[in-house]
């Protein structure tokens, strides 16, 4: 079971548009390439505890797995964040994607680097 607090929980869920139930961009069948590569079965029933749409699965592996494995993918998952808005030429949310890398260095055992004085 993961670490995240509600607070957490709800920057990543808006740095990945998960309001709607969707996660990214992703279809059913990238969002299963996608952690297929990672050795999840997301479409299993280990993470249809709160319902079937994305979002909801990607609730319940956060709520599951650690926070190696949860900081792992969500760092992909950024990482595909940034790639989509670079090629649909859309301006990234820099404070919430900041703020997200920050959770996954919590979560990572890394330490979050200090914001330079203003």
């Amino acid at each position: 079971m993961s670490s995240l607090t509600d607070i957490e929980k709800r920057y990543l869920e808006k740095l990945l548009g998960m309001q709607s139930g969707y996660v990214l961009d992703y279809s059913d069948a990238t969002f299963g390439e996608f952690f297929n590569r990672h050795k999840i079965d997301i479409h299993g029933s280990k993470y249809q505890t709160f319902g079937t749409s994305k979002a909801k699965k990607m609730r319940a592996f956060w709520e599951r797995e650690p926070d190696t494995l949860v900081g792992k993918v969500l760092t992909e998952m950024f990482d595909s964040y940034e790639a989509a808005c670079d090629l649909n030429n859309r301006e990234a949310d820099a404070y919430v994607l900041e703020k997200s890398r920050g959770i996954v260095a919590r979560l990572s055992g890394k330490p979050v680097p200090a914001k330079p004085a203003q």
